[in-house]
């Protein structure tokens, strides 16, 4: 099995970013300041602004969100998912795919070979600390037998992670994939192929999303399963202490 399945999840979570903007109604918030009392100053669309959560945020962290407002209330954050580092950490990678080229990497017969060439020459060119240390960590999760790509659509940045394995004892062959995105959320799942017959799961954090992605389910071809679960979590995430094992 190769990886064109993943371009065909792709097409659906990059397609209608308007739509699923106006149905999902998610935001970013980074969580500035602790007030009490479960009030909290945070950033939200480069605005500085105090909101309400019931649920204990943590300072300096990031999050996806619902967020409503009643006139002169403040404004209520509820379903909240705290967006893992990796996405925050790469934000400025000079690395990022546009959907084609995301699209034409996966339809490649060996992706990971493109991908390392072009880390081992930015790293190689890097003018910068961060450039390094981003570099540094793509590199170091190729390493690891996970893909991470960065990539952008609608002006949105986001990570699409990949890993393949093969099960002995089952004989079957599965690409476990996981994508942080801003308009749908977390999205995490699990591509099997058994006997020629291809079959796909996905967890998503919120029902809104599970909507979305049902509604635009028929043009993959597949058995697809969607889950709503807010336990969803990187492949791989980098420690910034272990840059220094690269094997190049």
């Amino acid at each position: 099995m190769n990886i064109t399945q993943l371009n065909a999840l792709v097409k659906i979570i990059s397609s209608n970013p308007t739509d699923a903007k106006a149905l999902i109604k998610l935001a970013s918030v980074d969580v500035l300041k602790a007030l009490g009392d479960g009030k909290y100053s945070i950033l939200l669309n480069n605005k500085t602004l105090t909101a309400q959560s019931q649920k204990q945020l943590t300072e300096g962290s990031r999050y996806w969100t619902q967020v409503s407002q009643t006139k002169n209330e403040t404004p209520q954050l509820s379903s909240l998912i705290k967006i893992p580092l990796v996405l925050k950490n790469l934000q400025n990678t000079p690395l990022q795919y546009n959907i084609r080229e995301l699209q034409t990497l996966l339809n490649s017969p060996k992706p990971e070979n493109i991908v390392k060439i072009q880390l081992l020459e930015q790293l190689s060119n890097a003018s910068s600390k961060e450039e390094f240390t981003n570099t540094s960590n793509l590199l170091l999760s190729l390493q690891n037998q996970t893909m991470t790509i960065p990539f952008n659509y609608n002006g949105l940045f986001c990570i699409l992670q990949y890993k393949k394995r093969y099960n002995n004892k089952s004989k079957k062959t599965f690409i476990d994939f996981y994508a942080a995105l801003e308009l749908l959320g977390p999205i995490s799942g699990l591509i099997s192929l058994e006997d020629s017959h291809i079959g796909i799961e996905l967890n998503v954090g919120y029902e809104k999303t599970k909507q979305f992605l049902k509604a635009n389910m028929d043009s993959l071809g597949y058995d697809l399963v969607i889950t709503t679960t807010t336990n969803i979590e990187p492949i791989f995430e980098s420690n910034p202490n272990a840059i220094l094992d690269i094997c190049i």
